[in-house]
Order: C-alpha cells, then structure tokens, then sequence
C-alpha cells in the first residue's frame, strides 16, 4: 500500500481532535486528515474517509463510509459500533485503543475507594459548615477488593489496589491465575464472590452476558458496607436495584462513572443521592499522546498490509 488514505478523526472533542490530527500530521505530512466538528460535516467527509479515527461517533451516517477499510475506535468499548454493524462495507477492520486505558481507570478506582475510606465528601462538607468533627477513618490495606473483569484494565486495578495491601477478588468469564488476585471466579459462581467484598470494581464491557448481571438479588448479596466502583458500563446493574440499594442505604455507597443513558438526565434520581459520587464518563480520559501512539504503530501497520493491532470481534463485543 503506497498511497496515504484519507482520515477521518471525530470523537465528540473538536480541540482534542484537531490536536490528535496536529500529531498525525507531524508523521504524516502528506496525509488528508480530516476533523469534522459537526455531523453534517462528517456527512459530507464520511463517503471519501478510507480510515476513521472515532469515539462519539454518529454511527446512524456509517452506511454513507463507503471508502472505509479501517475503523480505529479511540476508546475500548464497542456496543454502540456493533449495533450498527451491518453498515460497515464488506472486509473493515475495526480496532480499538486496548491497553491504553488501563492506567487512568486504576487510578480513578482508587481515587474512589481512597474518598469513601477517608470520607471526603463528609470532610467537605464539615470544612464547609467550619466543623472540627474527629472521626476515624477506614483502611483499606486488608480489605477485599472484588474486581469484575480481568482483562488490560481490570488488571491495572489489580495491581493498584494490590500495592496497598488489598485482599483481590476477581471475577471473569473463564478461570485461571492473575498476578495480584488471590482467587479467580466464573461467572457461575458469582454469589460466591460478591458477599466478600468490601470495595467492588465493574469494568467489563457491555455484551449479552454481562447486561443485567448485578440484579437485585445480587445486589442484595453485597454487605452493608460495600461500596462500589463502576467505569465499565451502566448495563451492568439492574439501574432501579442500584438506585434503590443505595437510597436505602442497603449497600455503603457508589462512584459512577457509566450509565445506561448518557449524558445522565437531569432530572434522575442519582443526582440526589449524597453517597454517590457521579462523573460524566472520564474514567478512561487520557491525553491525546497516548491515543495518538497506538494509532500511529497500527497506521504503520495498515500502511505495511502486516495485522494491525488490537483488532475485535464485533459479535463478542470485545
């Protein structure tokens, strides 16, 4: 392959795409490199891109890709992509950014289980009122740490909260040893798991298997005390369990960073609820750097004809 194709770059972030495109270009200053700002103007690019660069994609225009031979998602999951699969032209590639995530979203489950150990939302809040309250706050070395999902990023939450002295937990679809986790469990043996923890870590992507998988009565088998950490997706949770379980009180508390609708309306519920914890889907936020290298070695490849890396299987959803 000699020619350079035309890119199409569109992630919902027009700075960070023209930021991304400004790298590209660096390596490829011959390359067209495309960074549409609105979706009539990924309209009008989309039939001549041969390469989309995309995260918050409108997949409802991916029948008019009719060049598109590879589709790099700047991101990890892919459920809105396989919904529309049958819009992609025969024989495209679609890759995704795995392993590049994996570092931010085990610092965001720690930040997280760190707040609710050390109460920061009540230090806040008694700074505010100029409250001098003493209390003593929880330790997490020694505690058990569920994880839901052991793949590049689940085990990036592994070894964080392994460095602490967190007792790990994991549960996956097949069973085997992890470094850092003291037992692995399988799907079926998941009301083994769930009442032993005291923090729990969602970050499995959406696929049959997984939606619906923390139902009420599941939910109902986590101590008092947990406190769960969820950047995987909404899906997951039966969302009116959840809701319910922590309004009550049922379960400790929670930090959400996905939900089955997005952005989060307004007018729902969670808002309100003074032990949860809400951020807008950043979990796995990184710089552009980082996406850029990865998509740079597999433009490389792509350029070379050799397999590019981190390809998926839309029907698995992973």
């Amino acid at each position: 392959m000699t020619d350079l194709p035309v890119v199409l770059i569109h992630s919902g972030r027009h700075d960070d795409d023209v930021e991304v495109a400004r790298q590209v270009a660096q390596v490829y200053p011959e390359m067209r490199i495309l960074t549409p700002a609105t979706e009539e103007e990924v309209a009008e690019h989309l039939p001549g891109a041969e390469v989309l660069f995309a995260f918050y994609f409108p997949y409802h225009l991916l029948h008019m890709a009719t060049s598109l031979r590879w589709f790099q998602v700047m991101g990890a999951g892919l459920e809105k992509l396989a919904a529309a699969a049958d819009s992609l032209p025969p024989g495209v590639q679609v890759t995704n950014l795995k392993g590049v995530f994996g570092g931010a979203m085990g610092e965001y489950a720690l930040t997280y289980i760190l707040a609710h150990a050390q109460n920061v939302r009540g230090i806040v809040q008694a700074q505010q009122r100029r409250a001098w309250d003493p209390f003593t706050p929880e330790r997490i070395e020694g505690a058990t740490v569920g994880v839901i999902g052991l793949g590049s990023i689940g085990q990036e939450v592994v070894k964080r909260c392994a460095s602490l002295g967190m007792r790990v937990l994991g549960l996956r679809r097949s069973p085997g040893s992890v470094a850092g986790v003291e037992q692995v469990f399988t799907l079926d043996q998941i009301d083994e798991f769930l009442p032993q923890c005291d923090y729990l870590v969602c970050v499995v992507p959406q696929t049959a298997e997984t939606i619906g998988l923390l139902s009420r009565d599941r939910l109902a088998l986590l101590k008092p005390s947990a406190f769960v950490v969820n950047m995987g997706r909404g899906t997951i949770f039966d969302e009116a369990a959840l809701y319910d379980a922590l309004k009550s009180q049922r379960i400790a508390g929670a930090a959400l960073d996905v939900f089955p609708t997005e952005p989060l309306p307004p007018d729902s519920p969670f808002w309100e609820l003074e032990n949860v914890y809400i951020t807008p889907h950043i979990s796995g936020m990184n710089r552009p750097d980082d996406v850029v290298r990865v998509f740079l070695e597999n433009m490389q490849r792509y350029l070379a004809g050799e397999p590019l890396l981190y390809t998926v299987d839309l029907r698995r959803g992973y």
